[in-house]
């Protein structure tokens, strides 16, 4: 497995669109700090924080969904998916391998996103922030992080199923639109992005969380559903006699 990841990686590093996604996850961050720098009010290190954690946060899912599907529809485009499935491996394993470096890039540069963030708040207001604000924002950002990044499965399952890079990026258009009309409600565990905002958000303001642990422990379930059975149906889809 640890060859086929690197063998992924090394794909990864030939792609002209890693670029494009690292300008784009940076957007949030540039936008902000460009309007701390320019502007005359007054701007406290939590606003400036939460104003760019939620941009990122309404960013980053679409990322996932575009780039992903990008990573596996090149194998189509480029025709060599007859090569890349004839490997000695089980198919799921190639798909999984692909899947984790996707995994690794993105979780990089979400993590990197955010301790540049985190460093440009401790120039800008580095006397009015404690070990305490750095901890709580450090860990809603790299808890909603990974936890988007779970759903990378239904991003593969879409593109596999549908041979599309088209359908795949409306998937992750749509779901800026969708989180963004459920996240006031306890509905948004239905749908995995708003339920991670919401969850990991709790740790920076807890006013944003669930009001009971049962409606987080149900949206927890329904997290895992989405990611269980988008993986199952990767897994059938690769056993398969013919993938491409």
């Amino acid at each position: 497995m640890s060859i086929l990841i690197r063998n992924e990686l090394l794909k990864l590093k030939r792609l002209k669109s890693v670029y494009v996604i690292f300008i784009l996850s940076f957007l949030p961050y540039a936008i902000n700090t460009a309007g701390l720098l320019m502007t005359n009010k007054d701007i406290t290190a939590g606003r400036y924080y939460f104003f760019v954690f939620n941009q990122y946060a309404i960013l980053f899912p679409t990322i996932i969904f575009t780039f992903t599907g990008f990573f596996f529809y090149t194998e189509f485009k480029n025709r060599t998916m007859l090569n890349w499935i004839s490997y000695p491996f089980h198919t799921f394993q190639l798909i999984f391998s692909k899947m984790i470096s996707t995994f690794i890039l993105l979780l990089f540069l979400s993590l990197l996103n955010h301790i540049v963030l985190l460093a440009t708040q401790w120039m800008a207001f580095g006397k009015g922030i404690t070990f305490n604000d750095v901890g709580s924002s450090l860990l809603t950002s790299t808890l909603f992080s990974t936890l988007c990044l779970l759903i990378i499965p239904v991003a593969a399952f879409l593109v596999l199923t549908t041979k599309s890079i088209i359908g795949v990026m409306i998937a992750g258009v749509a779901s800026i639109f969708i989180t963004t009309i459920l996240l006031g409600a306890d509905i948004s565990i239905y749908f995995p992005f708003s339920y991670i905002y919401r969850l990991s958000i709790q740790f920076y303001d807890s006013s944003f969380g669930y009001s009971t642990q049962r409606v987080k422990m149900w949206g927890a379930l329904i997290l895992a559903a989405y990611v269980g059975l988008s993986t199952a149906g990767l897994y059938l889809y690769s056993k398969k006699s013919r993938v491409y």
